[in-house]
Parts: structure tokens; sequence; C-alpha cells
């Protein structure tokens, strides 16, 4: 493994164990084994220029995996077929292949960039390369949700993306467990998939006026 990819895994590792904002970038350095402890900020500058590289080293796998999932949908996939597309890519990433298939530390990475707005990479970079076919994820749920106001559309996926993350980073987590939980061998992202697209889909019904109180005795 190159240095720069050694520096972007012991990142990942340490981000999604220990937090963000609580790992040096000297630490990073150290754990990578890099004998110049200034190799990190050598390559990438800052903390926040880091995490987006991490996130675009592994999402440029996962945006190519959704797009050809995409291209197999083409204009007939449902809901619920673009929620899974959404969602089986980046499940694909519970076992990294340069750990010989063992759980890797992404998911944990990305679900601690959502509790830290100054490092939310997903929101720094959603309009780069790496993040295509999330765009047309969103742009094909949105032609198929189009009787949902656009605000009460943007908050479902704002909140299907938190519950699809932290799920991922939960199931990531527990498969590192000395006695992984037997229903997570084959993943079961169904559950996840049907309450994602649940929330996507419910009824919308507009929130009534308040009543404004009469006075006693009027009429």
């Amino acid at each position: 493994m190159a240095a720069k990819e050694q520096i972007l895994a012991a990142a990942e590792r340490l981000f999604a164990e220990f937090g963000i904002e609580s790992v040096s970038l000297r630490q990073i350095a150290v754990a990578a084994g890099q004998r110049n402890t200034s190799a990190v900020a050598y390559h990438y500058g800052s903390k926040q220029a880091l995490v987006e590289a991490v996130y675009e080293w592994r999402m440029t796998t996962v945006n190519a995996r959704r797009l050809a999932r995409l291209a197999e949908l083409g204009d007939s996939g449902s809901v619920a077929d673009l929620v899974r597309a959404l969602i089986d890519p980046l499940a694909a990433t519970l076992h990294a292949p340069e750990l010989d298939g063992e759980p890797g530390w992404y998911l944990r990475f990305i679900a601690e960039t959502l509790w830290r707005p100054p490092f939310e990479a997903v929101g720094n970079t959603m309009r780069g390369a790496e993040a295509e076919s999330v765009r047309l994820v969103v742009d094909g749920l949105a032609q198929r949700l189009d009787g949902l106001p656009a605000a009460v559309f943007g908050e479902r996926v704002r909140l299907v993306a938190m519950l699809v993350v932290t799920a991922l980073a939960d199931r990531e987590r527990r498969l590192q467990e000395p006695e992984p939980p037997d229903h997570l061998a084959g993943l079961g992202l169904e559950v996840l998939a049907d309450a994602a697209t649940a929330i996507l889909t419910a009824p919308w019904v507009p929130p009534r006026s308040p009543s404004v109180p009469t006075k006693q005795g009027s009429t």
C-alpha cells in the first residue's frame, strides 16, 4: 500500500475509533508507519482536507458500484429499487478488501462526520465526481415522489441518509465483536431498506393551522 493510502487507512480507523477532533495529524502519521511525523500535513495540509480525502478514497469505488446498479435499473426502478441502490454499494464496504474481507472502519468514519459539521465530508464533497451516483438517486427519488413538497422531501432524504449511515455503522461495529450476532452474517439489509422506503413514501398530510381561541362568550 502506498504511503498516501496508508495515511488514509490510518486516518479512517483512528477517526472512527476515537473521533475526528480527538486525533492529531501526528498520531495518524505514527499509526501509518511514517517516519516523518509531518507526512500527513505535507500530503494533505489540514485535518479537513484529510477527512475529505478519506471520503473520496472510499466513495470512488462505492460510486462506481452504484452507477452500475442504476444503469441496470434504467428508468424503471421504483422507490424501493433506488433505496437498495443507495444502500447496497455502501454496505459492501462493511468488509474491507485490504483487510482480507474483515470488517472495516469506513461506515463508522462516515457516521462520525455526521456529528461534526465542520468535518462533514458528505456535504462538503457532494458536487464531486465521487458523489454522482448519490445525486442521481436523489433526483430519481424526487421524480417518483413529486407529490411531496420540496421541504418535506428534503427532510425525508436527510432522515434516510442518517438512518442508513448510522445503521450500517452499528452493523460494522457489531461485526467486530468477538461473537457477532448470527443474523449479521447475511447483512439483513432488507429491514433497513424497508424502513428507509417507508420514510420516503409515507403519506403526507399538511399540518392544520392552529385554531385561534375566541374570547369567552363571543360568537
